[in-house]
């Protein structure tokens, strides 16, 4: 048997996700072992099958969504790359973004359509939490508002966890697929279920396509490549910074030199990042918003000369 595997367009990768989870059915089952949801809706909207000139592309920030019988939209997005600050307020954004762009006629808020944001991470962290779940409460615990609901699903902790959904198990085995040989695994363990042989069949057709470069070279995916280039870089400058700093201090051996030492691996690391950052994002984004989105200090201009 030729196993489907492509190293360039892992199941996780955005494009993919994009194009299996265009599928009702998946998209369905994936919605139900995050949410506990029966979704009702006749379609699913992807950003691999709307195309740029359409009202939807710019409409919205998500992989996919789809919208409810009642009304509620629901959307699910891969993000392969994150920094735990930076991905909650990404998620609050877009989620707040969703509520945002609906349209209110004659002061109707209670019209608004319920909005739930499940966002999948596979980026193995320090979350021991299979599957957070953020809604809007007040100092008391209680509900203010069921508008917005989000679901960040942990891969790594899901793998690792006892007690959590069967056929969410499932997809996050599948997601953390990276080699050949794992995809072998895979199908030897779940090929025989119904959703792991929808899994396969979907991600073979997948990767199988003659358009995924022209879908990865589109607006919305390049901007997702940007955003986890940042990501990344303020990783690297966190943990080159510590690292450094841990060793300077280890040297000297005195509670002094480990402070100094951190505070100064962590200058240098992050200089060396934004030096980095500079080179590889400054012809896709420019200095100004480089500026912006690292909060580059008069200090760190003059050294980095900008």
């Amino acid at each position: 048997m030729d196993i489907p595997f492509r190293e360039d367009y892992l199941p996780r990768n955005d494009v993919v996700f994009s194009i299996m989870f265009g599928e009702l059915d998946l998209f369905a089952a994936l919605l139900k072992a995050v949410t506990g949801h029966e979704l009702k809706a006749k379609e699913v909207v992807s950003q691999a099958n709307v195309l740029p000139d359409n009202v939807l592309h710019n409409y919205i920030r998500f992989d996919t969504f789809a919208v409810d019988a009642d009304g509620t939209v629901f959307s699910a997005d891969m993000q392969n790359t994150y920094v735990k600050d930076l991905i909650r307020n990404r998620t609050t954004y877009y989620g707040c973004r969703s509520v945002a762009g609906q349209t209110v006629v004659k002061g109707n808020y209670d019209k608004l359509n319920k909005v739930v944001v499940s966002f999948i991470m596979t980026k193995k962290d320090n979350q021991d939490t299979p599957v957070e779940v953020i809604k809007l409460r007040d100092e008391k615990g209680n509900v203010y508002s069921d508008l917005l609901t989000l679901y960040n699903v942990y891969v790594p902790a899901v793998n690792h966890a006892d007690e959590v959904d069967e056929n969410l198990k499932l997809f996050s085995a599948f997601f953390s697929v990276s080699t050949k040989e794992e995809m072998e695994a895979f199908i030897a363990q779940y090929s025989a279920t119904d959703l792991g042989d929808k899994l396969i069949a979907s991600y073979s057709k997948a990767i199988l396509r003659g358009d995924l470069k022209t879908i990865r070279e589109r607006e919305y995916f390049d901007m997702k490549i940007t955003e986890q280039d940042i990501m990344e870089a303020k990783i690297e400058a966190r943990t080159e910074g510590l690292a450094e700093g841990r060793a300077e201090g280890r040297a000297e051996g005195r509670a002094e030199g480990i402070v100094e030492g951190r505070a100064e691996g962590i200058v240098e690391g992050r200089i060396k990042t934004l030096q980095s950052a500079i080179a590889s994002l400054k012809q896709t984004i420019g200095i100004d918003a480089i500026i912006n989105t690292f909060h580059i200090t008069e200090s760190e201009r003059k050294i980095l000369a900008i």
